[in-house]
């Protein structure tokens, strides 16, 4: 990095705050430095992918703090800055590639006004090699200061020295299995070579060249300087000069940060009860003057950030994200700035100040004095407008027409179609035939100019998968019709055949609107006529006000001819196509009757009935056309029963799936250290006995790889758990919307249950219900004394633990036993509540 003369960071005022956030997509490595065309302050220069670009942070936040960016077409390893040409004063910009690397000149070409400049990236030298490359360093090897070499460092742990497109010297290690850190000291004309036996060596430039020679005819071995044994791994390493004829190295370990001097001295040592990520050194004053101060900040796994002098703690703070690498930088208006890279790829540029705050969020902020009353008064008024744009009041609008009147959306879904997907079980040649059903969603815009852009999203719950999940328009000319598909991807239960379509507009006043739109999957997408069915464990009715209605009217996505292929047109039995289970729709005077032998296979078939009936009979113009669902004690004490064993089934695979992760945690430290271990072994002078390392290392390997197919096999099994449950769910739910008066109560119990959150990644559901399941029993309704006994306080575990699991499903049963109670009109009985031992076994 390089060195400038700096201030403290800290200062009697409260300034802190943030001039720079920039989001990158795998951003890979990043450089400060300055420029004779931006010599006011400096410039960030990122490598993300084949992509370099370079940055100029400023204090204006509606300014772009982008120079350019460019694509150079390969892999960008390593980016570093210096003095390549020779007779020029500007610094240059080196771009270490796999095989290659190349000198770049950036210079600004200014305009006939300023907006007119261009920030342009010059070539100066391209050169290859055949070793690929590792890492790279540069300095005034040989004292020559004119100018700076290049030193890479290949795989194979090799050096080779440059000379702008000139090749110098190989230098070949060999005790080096894989490359480390490596940094040049130019007060001493040396290296230090961190490797990977984790022994730091010093070699002089002169020796290394003298050599490579002799190693060419005599075979003769190169002794270090000096050298330290670090006892671990080291991460990285940096060289700073602090004095006239002296330079500090510090080296960053697992455990440990190391300082010498580089005449092989140890100048201190620092054991951390954390795992540090990066570290940058740095000199407050001038490295000749006695007052000056060598500062080392250490940036966290968990994300904060550490500056020590020596051994001693200055400061502590917490950092945005976590950091992958760190480095300070100077702005024209910022005389000491903190650039970090996190490892999702955001840069982000900070400062400190009293009380440090890294808020990248914020903009600076000034210390004048603020009239209260004035903020008050802007206050209100902030209020009165957000009130206005809630209220849909808005003076400023009324004139424009709202986006509901310039666009018009039209969503439905088509037929579905058979496609093949292959299995991916490598032992069997079987195929599984699966449909897509295509939504088609039609957008008509009266006035494309009023729109800026429109962004879908389609939103469906598992098993179902949307092909496209985001789609984004930039303009709308006309008429525009998209379509998506829709299809089954796992063999599991069916809670919710709806899908949900969020159109989000943004217009040219930047205003942004959201309107949705839904629409029901068909039944034969997931399901298909079958054999009839006679005897099925579980019934559910639904009475109507008017006469039943063919089946083969209803389920319209189907043929005549398909549905009576099997059955009669007042009965109806289809199969699940994923799951290979039955349903059978029994039309029945004014009633209709869904059977099946589970509970979970009621769910979907109710809901679609529900749906086409109504569909049935808008066409028909029967607007008052009702249904009422009917459950007696029995039917109610089945589905609580089912219900609760779905959450200790799905409670069972979520422990299961997390012992099996803290396994494969336990399983990558051991390999990992047992390869470590097995690398200073190799590089041991005469190599030590490696065999029982090579057998621990194919051991833990074999481990680590039935280890992960447990966890993806248990993932699925997860997901499939998550899909009953939310099956059942959304029955309850259904059955209690018609069955209780209360809709606000209906309401909490719906948001209680949240069975949207049951992603195919995410399944903490217990975590989530917990919390509301406690407040809805305590404040909605009334408990008894033995209520008060059995609903006892949670624990400080988790609540899959065997003891809170035990008291959640305890506290389920108990608001199911009300709310079925509410649902038939009776008064709630002590005596009905049974022990929930009759009904789930304890895990």
């Amino acid at each position: 990095m390089s060195i400038f003369k700096v201030k403290q960071w800290w200062s009697n005022d409260k300034s802190e705050g943030v001039e720079f956030n920039e989001g990158l997509n795998n951003g890979t490595c990043f450089k400060v430095d300055k420029f004779n065309v931006h010599s006011d302050s400096d410039c960030l220069i990122v490598g993300e992918a084949n992509i370099l670009k370079i940055y100029k942070p400023n204090r204006d936040h509606d300014a772009s703090h982008s120079l350019m960016e460019i694509d150079l077409g390969v892999t960008i390893l390593q980016i570093e800055t210096g003095k390549f040409i020779v007779d020029s004063t500007d610094r240059y910009i080196l771009v270490l590639h796999p095989q290659s690397y190349a000198i770049y000149q950036l210079y600004r070409k200014e305009g006939h006004i300023v907006a007119g400049e261009q920030n342009i990236l010059q070539p100066a030298v391209k050169h290859s090699f055949t070793r690929k490359a590792h890492s790279v360093t540069c300095g005034p090897f040989g004292n020559i200061k004119t100018r700076d070499f290049i030193c890479i460092q290949a795989l194979d742990g090799s050096l080779s020295f440059f000379d702008q497109k000139t090749f110098l010297f190989l230098f070949i290690f060999d005790d080096v299995i894989i490359p480390g850190p490596i940094c040049y000291v130019a007060n001493s004309d040396s290296f230090v070579i961190c490797k990977s036996t984790w022994v730091i060596e010093i070699h002089s430039y002169q020796q290394l060249r003298e050599f490579s020679e002799l190693n060419a005819r005599q075979n003769k071995k190169n002794i270090p300087q000096w050298m330290y044994n670090a006892g671990e791994e080291i991460s990285s390493v940096q060289v700073i000069q602090t004095s006239s004829n002296m330079s500090s190295v510090i080296a960053l370990g697992e455990r440990h940060l190391c300082c010498f001097q580089d005449n092989g001295l140890m100048k201190y040592t620092i054991k951390f009860d954390f795992m540090p990520m990066c570290f940058s050194a740095y000199l407050i004053g001038w490295y000749y003057e006695p007052t000056a101060r060598l500062l080392v900040m250490v940036a966290s796994e968990d994300s904060k950030l550490y500056i020590y002098e020596g051994t001693t703690l200055l400061w502590s703070c917490n950092l945005l994200h976590q950091a992958i690498a760190i480095s300070r930088c100077f702005l024209k208006y910022l005389p000491g700035g903190l650039a970090t890279l996190s490892a999702s790829g955001v840069i982000c540029v900070s400062y400190l100040g009293t009380e440090p705050d890294l808020n990248a969020n914020t903009p600076s902020m000034v210390n004048d004095n603020i009239d209260p009353e004035q903020v008050q008064t802007e206050l209100e008024m902030v209020e009165e407008t957000l009130q206005k744009v809630l209220d849909g009041n808005e003076d400023a609008d009324s004139q424009y027409p709202s986006v509901e009147q310039i666009i018009k959306i039209k969503a439905d879904v088509g037929k579905p179609v058979q496609n093949l997907f292959e299995q991916f079980a490598k032992d069997t040649d079987e195929a599984l035939y699966l449909l897509m059903c295509p939504v088609v969603v039609i957008l008509t815009c009266e006035d494309p100019n009023s729109i800026h852009s429109v962004q879908i999203t389609y939103d469906c719950c598992p098993p179902f998968t949307c092909s496209d999940t985001i789609l984004c328009l930039d303009t709308v000319n006309g008429t525009e019709i998209i379509e998506t598909q829709v299809f089954v991807s796992t063999e599991s239960d069916i809670s919710n055949s709806r899908v949900k379509i969020s159109f989000t507009v943004t217009d040219l006043k930047g205003k942004i609107n959201v309107l949705t739109r839904e629409v029901v999957l068909p039944l034969s997408l997931y399901c298909s006529p079958a054999e009839e069915v006679f005897d099925n464990e579980f019934k559910l009715l639904v009475e109507t006000n008017q006469s039943v209605v063919d089946i083969t009217e209803i389920f319209t996505d189907f043929t005549k001819e398909e549905l009576l292929k099997h059955g009669r047109s007042h009965d109806i039995t289809f199969v699940y196509r994923a799951t290979k289970k039955t349903v059978t729709v029994k039309a029945i005077d004014k009633q209709y009757s869904i059977e099946a032998n589970d509970i979970t296979d009621i769910t979907s078939v109710l809901l679609n009935l529900i749906t086409r009936l109504n569909e049935h009979n808008a066409r028909k113009n029967l607007n008052d056309f009702r249904f009422n669902v009917t459950i007696d004690v029995e039917m109610a004490k089945q589905i609580t029963h089912r219900f609760l064993k779905s959450i200790e089934g799905h409670a069972k695979e979520r422990n299961k799936l997390n012992s099996l992760e803290e396994e494969l945690r336990v399983l990558q430290r051991q390999f990992t250290l047992i390869q470590k271990k097995l690398l200073v072994q190799y590089g041991a002078l005469p190599p030590g006995d490696c065999d029982p390392l090579e057998f621990l290392l194919k051991d833990t390997q074999q481990r680590l790889i039935k280890c992960v197919h447990e966890i993806i096999n248990c993932r699925n099994t997860t997901r499939k758990a998550g899909n009953r449950l939310a099956a059942i769910g959304q029955l309850l739910v259904f059955i209690f919307r018609k069955k209780i008066k209360d809709d606000f109560k209906v309401k909490l119990i719906e948001e209680m249950l949240t069975l949207g959150t049951l992603y195919d990644d995410y399944q903490d559901w217990e975590e989530a219900v917990t919390q509301a399941l406690t407040y809805i029993l305590n404040n909605v309704f009334q408990k008894s004394e033995k209520d008060k006994e059995k609903l006892a306080p949670v624990t400080e575990q988790g609540i899959l633990s065997h003891i809170n699991l035990k008291r959640f499903l305890k506290q389920i049963r108990v608001l199911l036993d009300k709310l079925f109670v509410e649902a038939r009109g009776e008064k709630d009985v002590e005596n009905r509540v049974t022990r929930i031992e009759e009904f789930v076994e304890v895990i």
